[in-house]
């Protein structure tokens, strides 16, 4: 038995290799079996994930894209200067009318033989789609432009020629949902502001192309539209600021604005709109701040240029127009959105027009009472926006103003207890009302208090006689205390404190070296009397406290 059951295996043996054989055979002649019949179904699954021969991996390689989209692309390239060098070798020939007509019927020609590729070869059709309305668009623009002797002598109606031709590239593109067809007629129509060479025309047709970029944008999310669009945009407002020079005008700014500050602002104002239209699930919201970030840049840039060039010495309404309307967005943008950052960075921008405005009307020094002041306007917008991006920017900017204060201007007792009293009601609204800005430290807080309390001193210094500066500093930190009892707040104890500590200092260095001997005994006194006090107080407290 066990010798048969030894042969019994032999057999099997040698049917599972002969098997395995056949199978090899059979895949090398790509012979097809039928598997059921001699596999088992664990085999079958191994030879379903082994790897299969692939007749076509050469489509995907470097050299078919190349053959593919490459060659594609150089053909229709060739082909568009070879049909434009011959419409011009006509022209030399003085067949003019003949030229044209042969442009166009050549744009038609390619037109329909895209049309007739579409199905069974769609990128090659999409090339040449995009190749006969560049052709179109080129001996449109001929009508006019760069000849001598034109078809169409009035540039007014070639330019309106030229921009139904873009609205009808923008309606492809839209109809299409094709991003490279709107590219394309961000090209035609940019092209067209160039070659219109006049203020209203050129800057006109600029601002049109931001207002159609942002609601392609809004319609389609196309993002590097939208980011081509925006320097494109403000380097043509450059060109024509500078006399655009690409139609063969001198590299030098223009004499004459023509109101070109209105359609800075409208180029503005329309990318501004990205940020009312937000998608939340559309786009993150780190490239709606970069973009609103890059508009902001750009537009100071070019606005800038145009005050130092035409407004040195009345941009008082420009600015107070950008003032206005920033503000106003920045509430609507509150009103419809809960993206803080979009309403916080066009009142940002609002308020900083607005200093620059309030500087032309009333001047150094007298400026910085009034922008102290806006300071708790900009904390009061806050509050309303429940917006902690706004507080932490306002105060940086405070914080500058008041270092350039005090370090470029003569000091002026109304402004420097202006700083004084801003500073602390500032601080004191923030820590009131810090839940409601989400505000989780005490930096901004404490950093208000600290330029209250240095200018504090500094006011006091500067405004009451020598001989009573420490009676002064004395009756602050009394202040302070006071303070600290009704609001129960440490922090003012910590600057009464410190109040009297400086008071001390000036009294033994300065004042006992220079006053008067009567006012330097009711210096002493009054600052032994409020010490002594303190001291009773700390003592009583820590008798209670144990």
């Amino acid at each position: 038995m066990e010798y048969q059951k030894e042969e019994i295996d032999k057999i099997l043996n040698s049917l599972h290799s002969l098997e395995i054989r056949i199978s090899r055979l059979e895949s090398a002649l790509n012979v097809a079996d039928d598997r059921s019949s001699y596999e088992t179904g664990e085999q079958f699954q191994k030879n379903e994930q082994s790897p299969k021969v692939k007749t076509g991996d050469d489509d995907k390689g470097i050299e078919s894209q190349i053959g593919r989209f490459g060659f594609a692309w150089l053909g229709n390239i060739v082909l568009f200067f070879g049909i434009a060098f011959l419409t011009q070798y006509m022209i030399e020939l003085d067949h003019k009318f003949f030229s044209l007509l042969l442009g166009y019927l050549a744009s038609g020609a390619i037109f329909l033989l895209a049309l007739y590729l579409k199905k069974s070869n769609d990128h090659l059709s999409s090339i040449f789609r995009m190749n006969s309305q560049v052709l179109l668009f080129y001996f449109t623009v001929r009508l006019h432009f760069f000849s001598a002797s034109p078809l169409i002598h009035s540039k007014t109606f070639s330019v309106v020629i030229l921009m139904f031709l873009v609205i009808l590239q923008i309606y492809m593109s839209i109809r299409d949902e094709s991003q490279p067809l709107a590219v394309l007629a961000l090209f035609f129509a940019l092209t067209v502001a160039i070659l219109a060479d006049t203020t209203n025309l050129t800057l006109s047709i600029n601002v049109f192309i931001a207002l159609m970029t942002v609601y392609l944008y809004y319609r389609f999310t196309w993002e590097p539209l939208l980011v081509v669009t925006i320097f494109l945009c403000y380097i043509v407002f450059l060109l024509w600021l500078f006399g655009n020079p690409l139609s063969g005008h001198p590299f030098q700014m223009i004499t004459e604005h023509h109101r070109g500050g209105l359609y800075l602002l409208g180029l503005g104002t329309s990318f501004s709109f990205i940020s009312l239209f937000r998608k939340k699930d559309s786009v993150s919201d780190d490239f709606l701040i970069s973009i609103l970030v890059i508009n902001g840049i750009l537009f100071t840039i070019l606005l800038l240029l145009i005050v130092l060039r035409f407004f040195t010495t009345n941009y008082i309404a420009l600015f107070t127009i950008i003032t206005l309307c920033s503000l106003i967005y920045s509430v609507i943008l509150h009103s419809r959105s809960d993206w803080n950052f979009g309403s916080a960075f066009y009142a940002l921008y609002g308020f900083t027009a607005m200093s620059i405005a309030l500087y032309g009307i009333f001047g150094l020094p007298r400026v910085y009472l009034l922008l102290s002041l806006q300071s708790l306007l900009v904390v009061s917008m806050a509050l309303w926006f429940r917006n902690r991006l706004i507080i932490v920017m306002n105060s940086l900017l405070f914080l500058t103003i008041l270092l350039i204060y005090l370090f470029s201007s003569r000091y002026i007792s109304g402004v420097n207890f202006s700083f004084v009293f801003v500073a602390l009601i500032s601080a004191r609204i923030i820590n009131w009302k810090k839940s409601r800005l989400n505000i989780r430290t005490d930096i901004i807080r404490n950093l208000y208090m600290i330029e209250g309390f240095l200018m504090m001193l500094l006011a006091l210094l500067l405004a009451v006689p020598k001989q009573f500066v420490t009676f002064s500093w004395t009756m602050a930190a009394l202040l302070y205390f006071i303070i600290s009892l009704l609001l129960k707040n440490i922090k003012y104890r910590y600057m009464a404190l410190a109040t009297m500590i400086c008071s001390a200092f000036y009294l033994f260095i300065i004042d006992l070296a220079r006053i008067e001997l009567i006012y330097r005994v009711l210096a002493l006194l009054f600052l032994a009397v409020i010490s002594i006090g303190i001291s009773i107080y700390y003592t009583n407290r820590v008798k209670k406290s144990g």
